[in-house]
């Protein structure tokens, strides 16, 4: 899917996707019970794809930054994280213009990475204890 290019945090963005997919899926399907509209599927689609995007420029920004002075690395994250945030409110804006995109199932997917980090994490530790308790 991505290619790590020497960068760690790629492997991590790739673990994560399967997951955000689901999570997206899922709430698509939920968003069914009040019927089906394009425009909802066309904003789960567009936020899904902003949440991989956004996370893919998180983890090559903090790989470039640490070989800067911390001066210098802080003044790139801040704007690093106000460009990510500045690109889902015009993303929004222009959803609401619009109005093929649903603004709401575009802002769903941005809840989900948290989750699935902490999914991540409970079933790497299942596993690494798993692991443990076989070696005798």
């Amino acid at each position: 899917m991505i290619k790590p290019n020497g960068n760690p945090l790629m492997k991590m963005l790739s673990e994560m996707i399967p997951g955000l997919l689901i999570l997206t899926l899922i709430a698509f399907l939920v968003s069914l019970f009040w019927g089906f509209r394009l425009s909802v599927l066309i904003g789960f689609l567009v936020g899904f794809i902003y949440v991989v995007f956004s996370y893919f420029f998180l983890a090559e920004t903090i790989f470039c930054v640490v070989k800067y002075d911390k001066k210098k690395a802080q003044r790139i994250m801040f704007f690093s994280y106000l460009s990510r945030y500045l690109i889902l409110v015009l993303l929004s804006l222009i959803a609401y213009k619009i109005k093929v995109v649903n603004v709401f199932a575009l802002l769903i997917p941005q809840l989900f990475p948290r989750l699935v980090l902490t999914l991540n994490n409970f079933k790497e530790r299942k596993a690494i204890k798993n692991d443990e308790s076989s070696v005798d």
